[in-house]
């Protein structure tokens, strides 16, 4: 079982991964905002990112840069989600990103994701 911090905007977004997510044993906590993110990694060791690019006060990938640049966060997988279309997957790996999926995501591609960084 893994812990994974699932950050997006959308309430339903997060309800709809974290529901997911337990049915497959893992643990979540979600976040909505930057500050949410940043606030709740205060206290959690996720070992997993889920991050949307868009949110209300920050940018997904200046918070994968930021995460990377710290010793605490440097190493946990993200896996960077958004609705863009074209995505922004050479954004999201210059940034530092693991993965990327695109919304409306796939629960299989989600699977596929999190077993790429280690996670089953």
């Amino acid at each position: 079982m893994a812990k994974i911090l699932v950050v997006d905007d959308e309430p339903l977004t997060v309800e709809m991964l974290s529901t997911f997510l337990g049915l497959i044993g893992h643990q979540t906590v979600g976040a909505y905002s930057g500050r949410q993110t940043w606030d709740k990694l205060a206290y959690e060791n996720p070992e997993v990112i889920l991050l949307d690019i868009m949110l209300p006060d920050d940018n997904g990938l200046d918070i994968c840069r930021k995460l990377r640049s710290q010793t605490d966060t440097a190493e946990v997988p993200v896996i960077m989600i958004s609705a863009y279309n074209p995505p922004l997957l050479a954004e999201a790996t210059a940034a530092g990103a693991n993965g990327y999926l695109i919304k409306p995501i796939k629960l299989n591609d989600l699977k596929s994701a999190l077993a790429e960084v280690g996670i089953s």
